[in-house]
């Protein structure tokens, strides 16, 4: 603990997170790696979001409480160790998924900068998902946002 964290505060403690905030996690880190979240790209988690089971008994109110959650915790304690926390909540499956959704915001615009590429290594990376899965995700996104 630093001298200023007793009159600052400092976040402390275990995180926790179900499943549909794991998978927000990943989608508002996602879409904030270029420093700019459009009213668009929320629009988009949300419609990424809904179609996974996590969500399904999920109101507007529930989601949008989500994603203020995970937006506070990647604020406090930084993404780096949240992403731990998804890593051990989600399945293999789910990590896929959840590298499915990353890919999906992040190649929307049909343009990827430099830091949403690295993000994604990264998240890859975070994920333990092998190059092949990783490869077919980003092939299949890349398909489905050219048509």
């Amino acid at each position: 603990m630093g001298l200023f964290d007793k009159v600052l505060g400092k976040e402390s403690g275990t995180i926790t997170l179900n499943k549909a905030e794991a998978f927000a996690a990943v989608g508002v880190a996602a879409v904030a790696v270029d420093g700019d979240i459009s009213s668009e790209e929320i629009h988009r988690i949300v419609t990424d979001l809904v179609t996974l089971r996590a969500f399904r008994k999920h109101d507007l109110k529930d989601l949008s409480s989500t994603l203020n959650k995970v937006s506070g915790l990647m604020k406090k304690r930084g993404t780096g160790p949240v992403f731990e926390v998804v890593k051990t909540t989600l399945t293999k499956e789910e990590m896929q998924a959840a590298f499915f959704i990353a890919a999906d915001l992040i190649l929307a615009d049909g343009v990827v900068e430099p830091e949403e590429k690295k993000f994604l290594e990264d998240l890859q990376s975070t994920l333990q998902l092998d190059d092949t899965t990783a490869l077919k995700i980003v092939e299949v996104v890349s398909m489905k946002n050219s048509a």
